[in-house]
């Protein structure tokens, strides 16, 4: 016999549905608790299918079909509780546990409305925003702005005045929607949502609701740490202050999953961080992470395990200490790790977040083959772009976009050109969601790697055009870069090198004297201090070069020495070859000052063949003043003369007089020595 209330079900999936809910509806009045909810649904997983999904609204209707007001409200009730808890499930098939939720709560909307139960009505739009906010079918942007529209409802009805709580947890929750918000203009989303976690706590002050105080702290704190607005060296270190202000409150023995909560966005936190030594900043990252994961284990916390190593994985690509081969193999385990629970078909848009990590893990990789890795890297890239459309976020379709322009540029198996223009192709795509007014940092960054890859193509096709685009984007680009800043430090860099290779076809003294005073610069800009001097892995290979010789030029010899062997190291296998002449020349410069004649000979007789062959003048000039010194030096007189000769003739021609006349001074000294070389055996 049915239960009183309950109608005859028309259907056998309307009768599974029907018996599943009653069956529910028992538990739960016994055991109205969450988590033993969730005990439930897990003895269940076989019945939460896509035909309890289809019968949900057939069954509600049945269920409240021709009864009173008052006979509908429990039974409201009963699909209002499994919304909400389902919601939360975290087994079984997650996209459907959300769909289940929002159908369950849309119904009881028809019961539970404004004009009677404005209460009810308003938690129920609390929750259902709630389960937009999560929700993984359908677009991401659509989804979000539906759980602030329904945020919004609720605020209509929970004033600060009638119900300060309810108030003060709906803002909290609408916060967080503004932050993850993909339309509108990122910087005003997260305005709005700082301006509501304040909101919050008008209410949520510590010494009335200290936990709920220091859970907004936490909020604050993530919403500081994506902020646009301010200086980002400020929003930092208020993230962290606000992170240790929450951990005065959440203890891991009082609140051990708010602690780890904190922990894992002290993490990010200090993952950003600009203030301090870059390396230490890291170690405390991957420190916050691991704590995290003391509590929230595979077992109880899947997907928070997943998140979190999602982080680490982060961390360790960008460590500094440590072995960089180890760090990139421990970042790729910890995303093979999250992909476990992170799933395509459960959770997509994480899915597809760590797809793109793991290309960049993946670009960065040491071991193993270079050519095998970008291939990897470029898979990757493109699993993440099925779900990363541009459509549904065009923000996180550029960001990848971008790394797979750079993987394809750097890419050494098939048709170099063909890369080359995919490449370029790419970039361009990207720069057209990274525009110089909504996102002008990332633009900056993707017009240097734009010019970059102009820059190779112009050496395979010797088109004097593509270098002057080049040009004409690094000038743009540094405009808006932050000065001292490693990228800044590499566009510099990459406008030298264009600048010198435009030379080769303008034979204009400008452009020389434009790329020696942009090398200059980037020399100047540079701060040891910006790296670890002992695993200088983290800046590019170009950074290293001179970051070395500026080392070497203040006096700090074998450390600058050992970055230039790194980047050499790094360079060989590359495709800049012009990079690596000049990272080939600086080394024997290195080998020079440190007195090791040998040594700079052979580093600078390599460094005047690659630059020979490249058609290089200015790099041939310096080799050959630099391997006419060395032989001078070391009692070969003649060789050493004919190299000074020929490098007193070039920097002649380069229109650079003091380095002419510096290279005479010692073509002359040679000279002396020779001829009295000459009177001593005649006599």
């Amino acid at each position: 016999m049915a239960n009183k209330g309950f109608g005859g079900a028309k259907s056998g999936s309307s009768q599974n549905a029907k018996q599943f809910i009653l069956k529910f509806k028992k538990y739960w009045e016994a055991n109205p608790d969450r988590k033993n909810a969730h005990q439930f649904f897990s003895s269940h997983l076989s019945e939460l299918n896509e035909s309890l999904l289809k019968s949900l609204p057939s069954l509600f209707r049945d269920l409240t079909k021709n009864k009173t007001s008052q006979e509908q409200y429990p039974i409201a009730a009963l699909f209002g509780n499994f919304g909400t808890v389902i919601r939360d499930f975290p087994l079984g098939d997650r996209a459907l546990n959300l769909e289940l939720s929002i159908t369950a709560l849309q119904l009881i909307l028809k019961v539970f409305t404004r004009n009677i139960l404005p209460e009810e009505w308003a938690m129920t739009q609390n929750n259902l925003a709630t389960a937009y906010s999560n929700r993984i079918r359908g677009e991401r942007a659509d989804n979000i702005e539906l759980a602030i529209k329904h945020f919004e409802l609720a605020l209509q009805v929970y004033t600060n005045n009638n119900f300060p709580n309810q108030w003060a947890m709906v803002y909290i929750n609408l916060g967080l929607a503004y932050i993850n918000r993909i339309r509108g203009k990122r910087a005003d989303n997260i305005e709005k949502g700082i301006l509501c976690y304040e909101m919050s706590l008008q209410v949520y002050t510590y010494k009335d609701f200290p936990k709920e105080w220091a859970i907004t702290q936490t909020k604050l704190s993530h919403a500081y740490c994506e902020r646009i607005r301010g200086e980002r060296v400020n929003n930092i270190e208020q993230a962290i202050k606000l992170c240790e202000l929450a951990l005065q409150v959440i203890t891991r023995e009082d609140f051990p999953q708010g602690w780890a909560l904190i922990q894992n966005y002290l993490g990010a936190a200090y993952w950003e961080r600009i203030l301090g030594d870059r390396a230490e900043n890291l170690e405390k990252s991957i420190s916050a992470y691991a704590l995290a994961l003391q509590v929230q284990n595979h077992e109880d916390f899947p997907k928070e395990w997943a998140g979190l190593h999602n982080n680490l994985g982060n961390a360790y690509r960008e460590r500094i200490r440590g072995e960089r081969t180890d760090n990139i193999e421990q970042a790729i385990m910890a995303f093979d790790s999250a992909l476990k629970v992170d799933t395509r078909d459960a959770f997509p848009d994480d899915w597809a977040l760590l797809q793109n990590n793991l290309g960049l893990a993946y670009k960065d990789r040491i071991q193993g083959d270079r050519s095998d890795n970008l291939e990897k890297a470029i898979a990757a890239f493109n699993l993440a772009l099925q779900v990363r459309t541009r459509s549904a976020d065009p923000k996180e379709w550029a960001k990848t976009q971008h790394n797979l322009a750079k993987a394809y540029r750097d890419r050494s198996s098939g048709d170099h050109a063909e890369n080359l223009e995919r490449a370029i192709h790419i970039f361009n795509q990207a720069a057209q969601v990274f525009t110089r007014e909504s996102f002008p940092e990332k633009w900056s960054i993707n017009q240097a790697h734009l010019a970059e890859a102009l820059i190779k193509r112009a050496e395979l096709t010797n088109n004097c055009n593509d270098l002057n685009t080049a040009i004409d984007i690094l000038k743009d680009a540094l405009e808006l870069a932050v000065i001292g800043s490693p990228d800044y430090i590499d566009t510099q860099y990459r406008l030298g090198n264009a600048l010198s290779r435009r030379y080769e076809h303008t034979k204009n003294a400008a452009d020389l004297e434009q790329a020696m005073q942009a090398y200059k610069i980037a020399l100047d800009a540079i701060s040891p201090e910006h790296y670890d001097r002992k695993q200088i892995w983290q800046a590019l290979p170009t950074t290293q070069v001179i970051l070395g010789s500026r080392l070497v030029r203040d006096g700090e010899w074998q450390e600058g020495l050992q970055m230039l062997l790194n980047s050499l190291t790094q360079l060989s296998t590359g495709d800049d070859p012009l990079a690596h002449a000049n990272a080939l020349y600086q080394t024997g410069r290195a080998y020079e000052v440190m007195s090791d004649l040998d040594k700079a000979r052979l580093y600078y007789r390599d460094a005047l063949r690659l630059y020979d062959h490249l058609n290089d003048t200015l790099g041939t000039t310096q080799s050959r003043a630099g391997l006419g010194s060395v032989l001078v030096s070391q009692g070969h007189l003649e060789k050493g003369i004919r190299e000074l000769a020929q490098a007193r003739e070039g920097y002649l021609q380069l229109q650079s007089p003091e380095q002419a006349h510096e290279t005479d001074n010692i073509y002359q000294a040679a000279q002396r020595a020779l001829e009295r070389q000459a009177t001593e055996v005649y006599a």
